[in-house]
């Protein structure tokens, strides 16, 4: 079986939901109580869906400077270890109610990196709303082709177009691939899929070719 790890953004989006709100404020104070409020519907959304299918949900919030302390981080390891012996999944995202321009990750793709790293876990799975990585930016280029396996260390010489993030989140490409820089190594992968795909994690655990498979070498 697997054992698995969740990093899940949505709070922000879930606060923006509840104030009926179209655009992400920019002021850090404003996403640090949307955030606040939000998470809570976030967790219970995941809670009641776990619920339904016999299992629990276990709410871990992380900031940056978790991961630069290593007795700090040491405590998340065994945290986090000790939820999955309970038969828990670990929903974790970044604690945004507390995080300041300075600290934050900005983005849980580099987040889902260090906590898949810190666990040394043997696959990290981002989905995304693409179906992959392309060699060009898919929501400006019409002839934009599907990448289905990349070594990370010729990542250059492929000259991928990195995009820009929406107006929920913080992410876009480019920080998929620094998730990957920090998280891979010659005995793990990594991959970048469309969360819209029905049954898309077990495709990927089932080797089917769904996705962007990305290896270090």
């Amino acid at each position: 079986g697997y054992e698995i790890i969740l990093v899940s953004s949505g709070a922000i989006a879930c606060g923006m939901k509840l104030w009926k709100l179209d655009q992400r404020p920019q002021q850090i104070e404003k996403l640090q109580a949307l955030s606040a409020v939000g998470q809570i519907d976030l967790i219970n959304a995941y809670q009641n869906e776990l619920k339904s299918h016999g299992l629990f949900a276990a709410q871990v919030l992380l900031s940056h400077e978790d991961f630069k302390d290593s007795k700090r981080s040491n405590n998340i390891k065994k945290s986090i270890i000790n939820i999955l012996a309970l038969g828990a999944i670990p929903i974790i995202n970044e604690n945004d109610s507390v995080s300041t321009e300075e600290i934050e990750f900005g983005d849980n793709d580099q987040l889902s990196g260090d906590v898949a790293k810190l666990i040394e876990g043997q696959l990290l799975i981002i989905l995304t709303d693409q179906d992959g990585v392309f060699d060009k930016d898919p929501n400006t280029s019409d002839n934009a082709k599907l990448i289905n396996k990349i070594s990370f260390n010729n990542l250059e010489k492929l000259g991928i177009e990195l995009g820009e993030s929406g107006k929920f989140g913080r992410g876009g490409m480019k920080t998929k691939f620094y998730a990957a820089k920090n998280f891979l190594t010659s005995t793990n992968q990594m991959w970048i899929a469309n969360g819209r795909e029905e049954q898309i994690l077990l495709k990927i655990i089932d080797k089917e070719k769904s996705g962007t498979e990305i290896n270090l070498n």
